[in-house]
């Protein structure tokens, strides 16, 4: 009788214990080889109706704005916006590269509470973006089991700061929806299967796990970054916009207004640093303030943001046409072809008349 009771406990647990593994297995976190850290993003799944605060609070993102950026909402939408269950909302996150593999860096942290388990903070409270083995391994955690209410808990997201087909890009951690599809995913997000499977090494439709996270890289805005400035290399995707100078600079990335190129502007904004906001002109006193510009005949100069220190906001004066660009070959080939067909159609008509 004991013998059956253990043997049928065991084929009970071996469906919960395949699934841990298969998990485990599943996350390893995303290739990071990149010896900088880097603004990146996750897709956290809500899971019950909520708001914009509570989500603020549990990932310990310092500014609302930071949120709404990443989400392309308006500057003025308030902390108590609700957001539904189900609803995807992009978290920016510090990304770091150890050991080729990169995770969020100091934040979030999360405080046990009573009842808690680290398969449900991993899974549920953060909607399965890691797993309770990566927690307890980032936590140095001896014993899984034995989480205390209070104990407070590093949660290491998945992200990367890798180029990828040698450009810029903004990673994006996306839970993989049911059914969906290498190719789905590639459609959404703007990219290509052969991308999606070369960076989080898929050789197969079925390693395509449902609730698991799948590194996405996101297309960001050319820009005139300093390498030297110190929120080197700022990142923005398309249709997002981000705070950056101690909050004193407001730059939007919308690809098909500005042709793919990132577009700062002073943000009126008190600095959380500063006294006061530093210059923000071109060249003299007299000079383009940021965001600004000036045209002559084809030619437009803009003032373009490059970067900040700790005293000074660095700017750049950028080049660029306004005159669309046509191709005289064109219209010098029509021409040609229209005075042949001239002089053929005279020499027909003295052929026929002799």
């Amino acid at each position: 009788m004991g013998f059956a009771f253990a043997k049928l406990f065991v084929l009970l647990l071996l469906p919960l214990l395949s699934s841990l593994t298969l998990e485990h297995s599943a996350a390893q976190g995303f290739n990071c080889s990149s010896p900088r850290s880097c603004r990146a993003l996750v897709g956290y799944v809500t899971v019950n109706n909520t708001d914009l605060g509570t989500i603020q609070s549990l990932f310990n993102v310092k500014n609302l704005r930071s949120i709404l950026g990443a989400n392309g909402l308006s500057v003025s939408t308030p902390r108590t916006h609700n957001i539904s269950a189900q609803q995807v909302i992009k978290i920016p996150i510090n990304c770091v590269c150890y050991n080729n593999t990169g995770t969020s860096g100091g934040a979030p942290i999360y405080e046990v509470k009573e009842g808690d388990t680290l398969y449900h903070i991993a899974a549920e409270i953060f909607s399965r973006l890691v797993t309770f083995q990566q927690i307890t391994e980032a936590n140095g955690i001896a014993n899984s089991s034995l989480i205390m209410p209070g104990q407070e808990l590093k949660i290491p997201l998945p992200c990367s700061c890798d180029d990828v087909n040698g450009e810029k890009v903004v990673h994006y951690a996306h839970i993989v929806k049911p059914e969906s599809s290498l190719e789905e995913i590639a459609s959404e997000f703007g990219t290509d299967e052969g991308t999606l499977s070369r960076i989080n090494n898929i050789t197969a439709e079925n390693q395509l796990i449902a609730g698991e996270p799948i590194d996405v890289p996101l297309k960001a805005c050319n820009s005139s970054i300093r390498s030297d400035s110190l929120d080197f290399p700022l990142l923005a995707a398309n249709g997002t916009y981000v705070f950056t100078a101690n909050g004193c600079v407001w730059c939007t990335c919308d690809a098909a207004a500005n042709n793919s190129t990132l577009r700062c502007e002073p943000s009126q904004n008190k600095p959380s640093r500063w006294e006061t906001c530093p210059s923000m002109q071109c060249g003299a006193s007299d000079g383009l303030s940021l965001g600004n510009s000036t045209t002559s005949g084809c030619n437009r100069s803009t003032c373009s943001y490059a970067g900040y220190n700790n005293s000074i906001i660095f700017t750049t004066l950028v080049q660029d046409s306004t005159c669309s660009q046509t191709t005289p070959s064109n219209d010098v080939t029509r021409i040609s072809l229209n005075w042949d067909f001239l002089c053929i159609l005279i020499l027909l008509c003295f052929h026929l008349f002799q």
